[in-house]
């Protein structure tokens, strides 16, 4: 083992420090410059303003002068006297309604219009081809009534002519047509007519 040695160490010395003398020196500084100052600004001009015209006062319109006029005297209504009604004229009298016919000239008129329809219906009539082809003849009487217009009211088998195809056939060509009106002289009502229709012997129309 070692021995521990103290070893003395020498104390610091104290060094003195030397103060050296401080030089002063006065600086004379500049001066700030002066604040700048804005010039104040010129005092505004008063505002003349115009003086208010004063309207003219309106001038009353001067009165008129009131003529006052004299009513004029209205004319007198003069009274209208009605001009007189003409007379009436008396009518001529109706001239008479010509005489009827006489019974004679009647009865013609019926005739002629009576033979005209026995044609017209004949020239009509139609029967089947069969009937026609056995030449069987017959004759029926057909009864029918005529308006005066030419309108056919009815019509009905007034003698048979023994064949039903004839007959049937004769009646037919009485409703099938269209007749004309009654001539002046013929009675002015509804009339009945007979007319006889038929075969002969197979030769007519069919």
């Amino acid at each position: 083992m070692f021995a521990g040695l103290l070893v003395a160490h020498p104390k610091p010395k104290t060094v003195g420090l030397r103060r050296k003398p401080m030089a002063v020196h006065f600086v004379t500084l500049p001066k700030p410059p002066a604040p700048h100052v804005r010039p104040k600004p010129p005092p505004p001009h008063p505002v003349v303003r115009p003086r208010p015209v004063p309207k003219p006062q309106p001038v009353p319109p001067k009165p008129r002068p009131i003529v006052h006029h004299r009513p004029v005297p209205l004319p007198t209504p003069v009274k209208k006297v009605p001009p007189p009604r003409p007379k009436a004229v008396p009518r001529p009298p109706a001239p008479p309604p010509p005489p009827p016919p006489s019974p004679d000239v009647v009865a013609q008129a019926v005739d002629r219009y009576a033979v005209m329809l026995r044609t017209r219906i004949q020239q009509g009539l139609v029967v089947p081809a069969r009937v026609a082809a056995l030449r069987l003849s017959g004759k029926a009487v057909v009864a029918f009534e005529l308006t005066p217009t030419g309108r056919l009211l009815w019509a009905r088998i007034m003698r048979s002519s023994g064949i039903g195809a004839i007959n049937r056939a004769a009646l037919a060509a009485v409703r099938d047509r269209s007749y004309p009106a009654f001539t002046k002289s013929m009675p002015h009502r509804p009339t009945v007519f007979r007319v006889r229709v038929g075969l002969n012997d197979g030769r007519d129309r069919y």
